[in-house]
């Protein structure tokens, strides 16, 4: 599952998704550096899971519902 780091004082989010969580840590050791002064925020910050529909935009749901038309199509079809 990919990881993300977030900002809530300056509301910043990883550009880029992360396979591994220890490449989203180095980003935000990277923002607090940039952002901050390398000091962790008062508003906190962290690295949280990303579910795979929101990294690729199409959900499983979608598919199901694109397998259920096709089946009707294909049964409306034969007949």
């Amino acid at each position: 599952m990919p990881y993300e780091y977030w900002c809530r004082q300056c509301e910043a989010v990883s550009p880029e998704q992360r396979d591994r969580r220890a490449d989203a840590e180095d980003e935000v050791i990277e923002h607090r550096r940039a952002a901050h002064g390398g000091l962790a925020p008062a508003a906190g910050d962290g690295v949280r899971r990303v579910h795979d529909e929101t990294r690729h935009g199409c959900s499983g749901s979608l598919l199901f519902i694109a397998f259920l038309v096709f089946a009707v199509l294909a049964n409306c079809w034969g007949r």
